[in-house]
């Protein structure tokens, strides 16, 4: 005959696996609800930080050879006025392109601060003539020749109007991210607090963490080969995207590693309670 303390456990096991059955039916929509609101959370996150973010396409470009080739360029127009090429240096190439950059990504076009490439440039020109016993600075009129000559190279590279749609895409994409990352935000933390309050937060979020751990992968990856697949429709600019690619995956994944870490203390906590529950 089993004792008063046997029965107790069985009835309580028995009253545990109901309550489990219970949650299970109970909670699903509330799982997948979650589970989307995390994705979408953690896709405009990672997002903001990369593509989105001016910083990080600042040094994708700074460290790609689209920086040598507006150099290229200028250098190029310049000789045409007679001026040893190198009279602009990578350093105030990329300097030309975090400004142009950051005029982009904040809704703005481009308007460029060529100022210290003229100085270089009259300095070249003065430098060069003394050699011939002339002294004196560029004349009015051949340095707003050279400054239109620079400015039509310039624009001819970054002030397209591809670029103005790209700077139009950018501020809506911005408004997109921001929106959803409010939006998401505010739902799972009333959902957190539901959760809270019904005592299922651990069970319910460990298998939202799980699950969007595995969607938000996915994501990761779609976006990767959509950044490789528009170098694949611009042969002169494959290089750089296949560096972006590169690039956003290896951030991006870092955030999905959070989560999955995430996932797994959740699921390492539900365990520890079970074994200790069990003795």
């Amino acid at each position: 005959m089993e004792s008063r303390s046997a029965i107790r456990r069985e009835n309580k096991r028995q009253e545990k696996q109901k309550n489990n059955r219970e949650h299970v039916r109970r909670h699903p929509v509330f799982i997948v609800w979650g589970t989307i609101l995390v994705a979408l959370l953690m896709t405009a996150l990672i997002l903001n930080q990369t593509i989105l973010s001016s910083k990080f396409v600042k040094h994708e470009i700074t460290h790609s050879n689209l920086s040598e080739t507006l150099m290229e360029n200028v250098n190029s127009e310049l000789s045409r006025y007679g001026v040893s090429t190198g009279a602009v240096s990578e350093h105030e190439a990329n300097k030309l392109i975090t400004q142009a950059v950051d005029q982009v990504y904040s809704g703005e076009s481009i308007d460029l601060n060529l100022q210290p490439v003229l100085g270089n440039l009259n300095n070249s020109v003065s430098q060069a003539a003394s050699q011939y016993g002339i002294t004196g600075q560029l004349s009015s009129s051949v340095e707003s020749n050279i400054n239109s000559g620079i400015s039509n190279t310039v624009n001819q590279q970054l002030n397209t109007p591809q670029v103005k749609q790209f700077t139009g895409a950018i501020s809506i994409a911005k408004t997109v991210v921001h929106f959803i990352m409010l939006v998401s935000s505010i739902g799972l933390i009333l959902m957190l607090l539901t959760s809270i309050l019904k005592k299922h937060v651990i069970r319910s979020f460990s298998w939202i963490a799980l699950w969007s751990s595995v969607f938000l992968y996915g994501i990761i990856l779609g976006l990767r080969g959509v950044v490789t697949a528009i170098g694949a429709y611009y042969p002169d600019y494959s290089s750089f995207t296949a560096q972006l690619a590169t690039d956003f995956y290896s951030r991006s994944t870092n955030y999905w590693l959070i989560l999955l870490i995430l996932t797994i203390a959740l699921f390492g906590w539900r365990i520890t309670i079970k074994v200790f529950r069990g003795r």
